[in-house]
């Protein structure tokens, strides 16, 4: 059995800085081709960077790069395999290709050709970035099969291995398989993705995409948190007025990560709209769902109002101190006057 038209797109999401200016870049955004009926909806698109040909190690593709508005660029290595190719040759390759060890290097070094680019736009870079990467394999269908059913065993590229998998394997994969017509199927996993379409679309692998985008601005956010959190107990340590300065410095920054935070991800919820549940939309939350995107924000969301409430006890403590400094001044001029008085 042939696979028609197969391609294989290697990604790589990191995120480069808390913000990316958009408007200072002039570069199309993204498009959902067959976005049915409005049910899903980009309110700020990401901008798109058509990177050219690349030859890795004698493989052929195109690379192009995606700018979240979010602080996320993601890279996309896609390798056209063929008109037809034998089923056994595409799952050899789909297994095969995306574990070479050269793609760490090959993505760092195009990140890094292309931030000089960038430089205008990035609001406050980050230094200690986060990654996120996973695996798309595209292709027109099978010869002689209808897509959303097909013939051949799909949970080896699922699962990224060729093994003698469990029934309870096998019943997850259905879990996450949708189609929306006989031409058409969708199979998400954990990394990987299949998509059999007759047109040619992309759309399910944007989606996708997006969601790690979401993933990996909600992992920064998750470390910024603990970071800070773990920072408040050795400033209350010095307690007392001699503590005043490190407390009201505390208090300021707990109040803009706070207000940082509630920021981004008021955007980063705002950024895809789902209007109706239609396939796309449906995808888009199994995508959440299966890579722990609902986990994360519920961390986030804790370790956020973990922080409102030491930000309301350091107020209150600067207050306290404040008290008793204002009290101790009073006093001093009292007894200040006292003195004079007896003199």
């Amino acid at each position: 059995m042939n696979v028609l038209s197969p391609h294989i797109a290697l990604y790589r999401l990191f995120d480069v800085a808390d913000e990316i200016d958009l408007g200072r870049l002039s570069t199309p955004r993204l498009r959902l081709s067959r976005a049915r009926l409005g049910a899903v909806r980009f309110e700020n698109p990401p901008g798109e960077m058509e990177l050219g040909v690349r030859n890795v190690e004698g493989l052929s593709g195109l690379l192009t790069a995606r700018l979240y508005e979010f602080g996320v660029v993601s890279l996309s290595f896609r390798i056209h395999l063929g008109e037809r190719v034998p089923w056994e040759a595409f799952l050899e390759k789909g297994l095969r290709i995306p574990e070479l060890p050269f793609w760490e290097g090959f993505f760092l070094a195009e990140l890094a050709a292309l931030e000089p680019h960038l430089r205008g736009a990035l609001l406050r870079p980050e230094e200690k970035r986060l990654s996120e990467e996973f695996v798309v394999y595209h292709a027109l269908g099978l010869e002689g099969e209808k897509a959303f059913r097909p013939s051949v065993d799909l949970t080896p590229l699922w699962m990224g291995a060729e093994e003698e998998f469990a029934p309870e394997v096998r019943r997850e994969v259905e879990r996450y398989r949708y189609s929306y017509s006989t031409e058409d199927l969708a199979l998400l996993g954990f990394d990987r993705v299949l998509i059999l379409d007759s047109e040619g679309i992309w759309d399910v692998a944007d989606l996708v995409e997006f969601v790690h985008a979401q993933l990996l601005e909600l992992s920064y956010y998750d470390r910024v948190l603990t970071e800070e959190l773990e920072l408040v107990p050795q400033v209350l340590r010095h307690r007392g007025l001699w503590g005043y300065g490190r407390l009201q410095r505390l208090r300021r920054r707990l109040m803009a990560r706070h207000a940082e935070i509630a920021d981004v991800k008021a955007r980063m919820e705002g950024a895809l709209r789902i209007t109706e549940d239609l396939f796309y939309a449906k995808i888009y939350r199994a995508a959440l769902e299966l890579y722990g995107a609902y986990e994360l924000e519920r961390s986030v969301e804790e370790k956020l109002r973990v922080l409102e409430a030491t930000y309301e006890m350091v107020t209150e403590e600067v207050a306290h101190l404040r008290t008793q400094a204002v009290e101790g001044a009073i006093l001093a001029l009292i007894a200040f006057e006292v003195v004079r008085a007896l003199h």
